[in-house]
């Protein structure tokens, strides 16, 4: 069974806001639901949903109980239990609170009203879904075929191994012929291709294809890569949203850096 399965702890909590607070909390939340991807990886959903409005006139889909406008529901996955810790302890959960518990209706000194814990037994996200509500763009919806692996053929196979787990942590798991994989968690950060003109003056413009490590920040994996042996290829740069580096690895093997990124 996956260990993801049987370590990750998930749980609802019900907060209700008090009247006439709605839109400076529902602005707050959506900055705290932001921050939360952007700086906690091991928080694996943090969906926070209000009630479903039927359209004038139409009642088709009824609550029970019925519930109130001012229901904020937050649906939450952690890799673990020390990775819920770390949220619920941590500066961005704690400083919401401060600044926006009393918007909230109080329960035993709490801003939420009920919380419950839950561990996964049945059923699936649906991948594709959970990504198109991130790109806010309907082209990303129909396009087919995302890269989803990637491969550093090394001269020195060992080396190049020690290299890419100094800078980015990494753990091999070995196949036929030596081979060793590198396995990641699924996560719901948007895929991203694009084709380019060549620029043989411009670093990493050079003719033929790249691929991108996500990294939480640029400076901070240029100087670890450097750290080890490699060294800057393309200096940070930011266009149309992305912030994006390249570095070459002791072969020479040129790797590009991403920052998270929305769309």
């Amino acid at each position: 069974m996956n260990d993801l399965v049987t370590t990750a702890v998930s749980l609802t909590s019900q907060w209700f806001i008090r009247p006439g607070c709605e839109a400076e909390v529902h602005a707050a939340v959506t900055r705290l639901a932001f921050d939360v991807r952007m700086q906690e990886p091991d928080t694996l959903t943090y969906l926070v949903h209000t009630p479903y409005l039927n359209p004038p006139g139409a009642d088709a889909l009824q609550s029970l109980p019925p519930t109130t406008p001012q229901l904020l529901l937050f649906f939450e996955v952690y890799r673990n239990p020390q990775a819920f810790l770390h949220h619920v302890n941590g500066p961005l959960f704690t400083r919401f609170v401060e600044d926006y518990g009393s918007r909230f209706v109080s329960s035993k000194n709490s801003p939420y009203t009920t919380v419950q814990f839950l561990s996964r037994h049945a059923g699936f996200v649906r991948e594709s879904h959970g990504n198109s509500e991130h790109t806010g763009n309907g082209k990303a919806r129909s396009n087919q075929h995302p890269a989803v692996m990637f491969e550093i053929i090394a001269k020195d196979q060992a080396s190049s191994q020690k290299f890419y787990s100094d800078v980015f942590g990494w753990q091999y798991d070995s196949g036929q012929d030596g081979f060793s994989y590198v396995h990641f968690p699924v996560r719901t950060q948007p895929l991203l291709g694009g084709i380019g003109q060549t620029n043989p003056r411009v670093p990493g413009f050079e003719p033929g294809h790249n691929f991108y490590l996500l990294v939480d920040k640029l400076e901070t994996a240029i100087a670890r890569a450097m750290a080890a042996g490699g060294k800057q290829h393309m200096a940070p740069a930011s266009v149309d949203g992305y912030r994006f580096a390249m570095i070459k690895d002791p072969e020479g093997n040129p790797i590009g850096l991403i920052e998270p990124f929305e769309r």
